[in-house]
């Protein structure tokens, strides 16, 4: 359980020492948010995007729970792959 911890506090850490950020050759911060904005649209429409925009009756259940939690991931994956199709490259820079 200690080891777990100690690599749990060390990826934290690392994690604070990086940036990550969506780069382009000759693309500005307005294109990236246009194309991100155009991404967001498409997944929405999409059938990941519809088990989104779903809303629960009142307070969801663990399984409900782990179920947007799980959709939300696969839907952030596939604004990253839309942008990567758009030309977008993530890159890694040190603080």
């Amino acid at each position: 359980m200690k080891e777990w911890l100690l690599v749990s506090m060390g990826i934290l850490m690392l994690s604070g020492c990086a940036q990550v950020k969506y780069v382009k050759a000759g693309a500005t911060e307005a294109d990236l948010e246009a194309d991100r904005v155009d991404c967001h649209n498409q997944v929405l429409m999409s059938p990941t995007g519809m088990a989104l925009s779903r809303g629960t009756m009142g307070k969801p259940g663990v399984g409900q729970g782990i179920a947007n939690q799980s959709a939300s991931q696969q839907a952030r994956r596939e604004v990253e792959q839309c942008l990567e199709s758009k030309g977008w490259v993530l890159e890694t820079e040190a603080k």
